[in-house]
């Protein structure tokens, strides 16, 4: 059972692997401010593709914060970024950033312009899904959150 969900999240990505330049987007984050990723070269990304509909992903988001928490008391440069997948009711979408603490730049892939869906030029096909990009925007990292946060972890704490 363990091996076929492992072999799910890996499908979830296929096409977009690691040493791929990350798809660039611009979208209007929740605050209102125009969010674009190439303005964050130089520095690492941690992209979380979620939704609020998604138990999996609610129950990842906890680790996401004790992660944020962690690396924003370091100032280390890293950026978060969420991206909300298939929440086309904002008031939910909302709400669940709220109840869930998710304090990073938070995204709405329904708020995306017919045909440039983010989620699509990722490749996602399930969630949740995290990607990591390096500080020259290749992608190093790629998968489930319980995968990727323990190599978010790992190069902050060399970086020490």
């Amino acid at each position: 059972m363990l091996l076929l969900l492992f072999s799910s999240i890996q499908a979830q990505t296929k096409g977009l692997g690691t040493g791929s330049a990350a798809p660039d987007f611009t979208l209007k984050a929740l605050d209102g401010k125009e969010i674009t990723l190439s303005k964050f070269k130089g520095k690492y990304v941690l992209i979380d593709f979620w939704g609020s509909w998604c138990m999996p992903c609610r129950k990842s988001n906890p680790q996401m914060v004790e992660l944020y928490n962690k690396l924003k008391g370091k100032k280390a440069n890293i950026e978060f970024i969420s991206i909300a997948i298939n929440d086309r009711n904002d008031e939910t979408w909302k709400k669940a950033i709220k109840d869930d603490k998710l304090a990073w730049i938070q995204l709405n892939d329904s708020h995306s312009e017919r045909g440039k869906s983010i989620a699509a030029e990722y490749k996602i096909f399930g969630v949740p899904n995290c990607f990591l990009i390096s500080p020259e925007g290749k992608i190093l990292e790629n998968g489930h959150p319980v995968r990727i946060i323990p190599k978010v972890k790992e190069i902050f704490e060399k970086t020490e």
